[in-house]
């Protein structure tokens, strides 16, 4: 079965990663909360691989939040923003 890249998918992805990046740079999350987060969508994938969904969807899709959650991770952040 060949997968064909999603443009909806590809999209929502890369929106995703963007709005964390952002919220990483003004300070609103910590890198280690959405690495933190990313962590639990793959754990997610893993249970669900072959199971309510294909084990080569689930490991693709794994794929590309581990590449998600490397570029999170090197994001370089300026700390929590302070609100007065």
């Amino acid at each position: 079965m060949a997968l064909l890249p999603d443009p909806h998918g590809q999209a929502a992805l890369m929106l995703c990663e963007g709005l964390a990046l952002l919220l990483i740079e003004k300070g609103f999350l910590l890198r280690e909360q959405v690495v933190e987060a990313i962590d639990g969508v793959i754990e997610v994938k893993q249970e669900i691989a072959g199971v309510d969904e294909s084990v080569v969807v689930s490991m693709t899709s794994i794929g590309l939040l581990l590449g998600v959650a490397r570029s999170v991770a090197a994001a370089s952040a300026s700390g929590p923003l302070l609100i007065p």
